[in-house]
């Protein structure tokens, strides 16, 4: 029985009987010589394939031809929704290509399982409030009022007038429910947004300021009192806290 697939062939010593000598030119003649060279050449054809080269198939050709198959469409068995897709679970290191966000990205947004918030992160905007005297220097009053939607606080306030000139904004601050806001809920303390004499001023130095401002406050603006000034802007830099 022989020994391949399951092992490799080894074949026994042969020896021609005493006195022979190889003759390759004697071809009706056997020698030692041609059955070792045949032992060799078995050897070395069981060495290259190894044992079992069938492995779990039926035949050599079996899985050959499996193989051949499975090169045919390698690329797309490992594409998306293929036999054996590739995964990078469990891989490290950014990918080669761009990514686009699938599901990944509503969850971070508004009402999503984990949506991006401003904590941790400080982020300025702006209050701006125009005040114009139509041509004519600005009056003392009332002027107006807005609404804030969300919770900041006060950094600095900048005051820009057309010419120079004087005036004097107060603002007031309160709730929705106990609007309007007076004189009695001012946020500047003695240190009002002011020009005096001058066509810009901008001041970060609010010790003496509430400086906090609750989603849903309303601000009111109040021209203590103004000269030359026709028009003017207010700005609030803020930052927004959680």
């Amino acid at each position: 029985m022989a020994d391949y697939p399951t092992g490799v062939y080894a074949p026994r010593t042969k020896e021609n009987k005493a006195g022979v000598v190889y003759d390759a030119d004697k071809p009706t003649i056997g020698f030692a010589e041609d059955v070792t060279k045949l032992d060799a050449e078995v050897v070395a054809i069981e060495t290259e394939l190894g044992a079992s080269p069938k492995g779990t198939k039926a035949s050599v050709v079996a899985r050959l031809n499996d193989v051949d198959t499975l090169l045919g469409d390698h690329s797309a068995r490992h594409e998306n929704g293929g036999a054996d897709e590739i995964s990078v679970a469990g891989l490290s290191g950014a990918l080669a290509d761009a990514q686009t966000p699938t599901a990944h990205q509503s969850t971070h947004e508004h009402d999503g399982a984990d949506p991006i918030t401003g904590a941790g992160l400080e982020i300025e905007k702006a209050i701006s409030f125009f005040i114009d005297g139509g041509g004519s220097a600005i009056t003392t009053g009332i002027k107006g009022s807005i609404s804030i939607p969300f919770k900041c606080e006060i950094l600095k306030w900048t005051l820009a007038g057309d010419q120079s000139g004087s005036i004097v904004i107060d603002i007031w601050k309160d709730t929705k429910v106990n609007y309007p806001p007076t004189d009695a809920d001012s946020i500047t303390g003695d240190e009002p947004p002011i020009l005096d004499s001058a066509i810009i001023e901008e001041v970060s130095a609010l010790s003496a300021w509430n400086t906090t401002i609750n989603a849903g406050d309303i601000l009111m603006f109040n021209v203590d009192s103004a000269t030359t000034i026709t028009w003017v802007s207010l700005t609030l830099k803020i930052k927004l806290v959680e």
